[in-house]
């Protein structure tokens, strides 16, 4: 399995927070957030990671210098990642794990999700559900329909931004990734809606909860103000 960090927007709702610095460098609990990141996927075995990265690239190359291997996106101004990830679509040649640079979460909570057997598996949480994430329709058992577009009220739960792909069927999300690209209209949307064209043409796309393992997103300066004021215990593993 390998892992895919996409890491390339410049998170504009940050500012003035990002104008200088990738919103994966931020510093959470003693570490930029991507230490964070890299740390849980090598803890749960994940030794083959690829960085994503657009905004200020060379900050989070220097940063990180050999650990992980880099993918360059120049578009990133204008586009969201959906054609991010299209873009090292040669990459997705193995199951892989798939995350927001913004995601802060507990190594067991990544451990029970890129364990799991399904072909795709998304993390959600239906406790807390907002408007700052993408909501997730449920109905037995599966997500079938997943996005922005889903009133807060009629949400079942939000995406948090981790999800596991089997090889099976991550090169059939690709070609599905290839046919929205060709309308320009789809150059601003994340990579989850192939998902939903996959789940209304009868794919399976199953979710574990997030139950009692912590996690956050940090999305504005509202978000990071309140980490930086409250902290957040991310447990490890072991």
């Amino acid at each position: 399995m390998k892992a895919i960090i996409l890491a390339a927007g410049k998170s504009t709702r940050l500012y003035p927070i990002t104008l200088t610095n990738p919103k994966c460098m931020l510093q959470v609990a003693g570490k930029k957030i991507i230490d964070h990141q890299i740390s849980w996927l090598r803890q749960c075995d994940i030794t083959d990671i690829l960085v994503v990265t657009g905004y200020l690239n060379h900050m989070i190359e220097s940063h990180l210098n050999d650990d992980v291997r880099y993918a360059h996106f120049p578009h990133y101004e204008n586009t969201n990642n959906l054609a991010t990830l299209y873009s090292v679509r040669d990459e997705l040649d193995d199951d892989v794990v798939i995350l927001f640079s913004d995601v802060l979460l507990s190594v067991k909570l990544l451990y029970r999700c890129i364990n799991r057997s399904d072909h795709i598996c998304l993390i959600v949480d239906s406790q807390n559900i907002t408007d700052k994430t993408m909501r997730v329709i449920i109905e037995d058992d599966f997500i079938t329909d997943i996005g922005g577009h889903i009133p807060v009220e009629q949400a079942d739960a939000n995406f948090i931004g981790v999800a596991k792909f089997s090889v099976n069927v991550i090169q059939d999300l690709v070609v599905k990734m290839g046919e929205l690209l060709k309308d320009d209209k789809y150059l601003h949307d994340y990579y989850t809606v192939a998902l939903r064209d996959w789940s209304a043409s009868g794919g399976k796309v199953s979710y574990i909860e997030v139950e009692q393992d912590p996690w956050v997103e940090i999305d504005t300066v509202e978000d990071y103000r309140r980490i930086e004021l409250d902290g957040i215990d991310l447990p490890s593993l072991l």
